[in-house]
């Protein structure tokens, strides 16, 4: 192969993978009203920034320290009754699908990804799939293992 032809096979791949990995901020009102109630509400969150990806909406939690299990929950309840809103549907769905799911409108996981060590990753998340009866399940990733389910009470 030829050096232009390297040059060209390596610049396509390099577009390819940076349009898999772009991501799209959310910044509608219902968010920011999220975004304040729940740092209001909830200790020890650094921030929290929201963003989509295609097949993915997150809510990133950075932290001081790992939160307690009841801190978890309570963020996990807080999102499950943000999600179920019609603001939620009417903005942030919709500005999901116009980026991403024009035509299929395929519902997003809902993902709440938290670094707890402060190096911008997150060592383990909750997320939401919408299944086909139309109701949202949780579970839980430690990035390590398989997934665990996630039963809110």
């Amino acid at each position: 192969m030829t050096k232009i032809g390297m040059a060209m096979l390596l610049a396509g791949a390099v577009a390819l993978l940076s349009g898999c990995t772009s991501y799209t901020k959310l910044d509608e009102p219902s968010l920011d009203t999220y975004r304040e109630e729940i740092s209001k509400a909830v200790p020890g969150i650094l921030s929290l920034k929201t963003t989509s990806k295609p097949t993915r909406i997150l809510f990133r939690y950075a932290f001081d320290t790992t939160p307690d299990t009841a801190v978890q929950q309570d963020i996990i309840k807080r999102t499950d009754r943000y999600i179920h809103t019609e603001a939620f549907k009417n903005e942030v769905l919709e500005s999901y699908y116009k980026s991403y799911s024009k035509k299929d409108r395929i519902p997003p996981d809902v993902a709440l990804p938290m670094d707890t060590d402060g190096d911008g990753e997150a060592n383990f998340e909750y997320y939401a799939s919408l299944g086909q009866n139309g109701n949202w399940s949780w579970w839980h990733s430690d990035y390590k293992t398989m997934a665990t389910e996630v039963k809110l009470p």
